[in-house]
């Protein structure tokens, strides 16, 4: 039992799942004991509730896989490793840019799709994790923006 938690503190996921959950907690903390004052009900004053319950459970979803051995270990090549970190937050600016534009459902969309081909290994042999997690992933969002907490989404030409 020694062993597999001394192999878990080495996989670089299980620090990638602590600190995504801390997030969570520290932002849910600061809603109940901080100047925050979510009101009633569901709106878009849930909405921070939920991005951090989000982050908490996506940080739990990442130790799942750490135990389960499908993470990744420490990376072999930091020049990678960085570029992939730029090219995700240019990622990132790129699709609020083209929020305006496009719409955020499309942005979203295709900044969905561009990570993923970017962080997956063989991305079009794996097409069901590049390609349909980012549209169903978009498809939730938008439910939960304009369904559940009824915050308009920014619309652009496409929608």
């Amino acid at each position: 039992m020694n062993r597999f938690f001394t192999e878990l503190l080495r996989r670089q996921d299980f620090y990638t799942g602590l600190v995504t959950i801390l997030v969570g907690l520290v932002g849910l903390i600061d809603i109940a004991y901080g100047n925050w004052r979510p009101g009633p009900g569901l709106g878009p004053h849930a909405f921070p509730q939920l991005a951090y319950i989000a982050l908490i459970i996506a940080g739990l979803a990442i130790w799942v896989d750490v135990a389960r051995g499908k993470s990744d270990e420490r990376p072999d090549y930091l020049r990678v490793t960085l570029f992939t970190g730029v090219v995700l937050v240019a990622a990132g600016m790129a699709m609020f840019w083209l929020a305006g534009k496009l719409g955020l459902g499309v942005s979203v969309l295709i900044a969905l799709i561009a990570s993923s081909f970017l962080l997956t290994r063989e991305p079009l042999r794996h097409w069901p994790s590049t390609i349909l997690v980012p549209v169903l992933a978009t498809a939730v969002i938008w439910f939960l923006f304009v369904r559940i907490i009824n915050v308009p989404l920014p619309r652009g030409l496409l929608f």
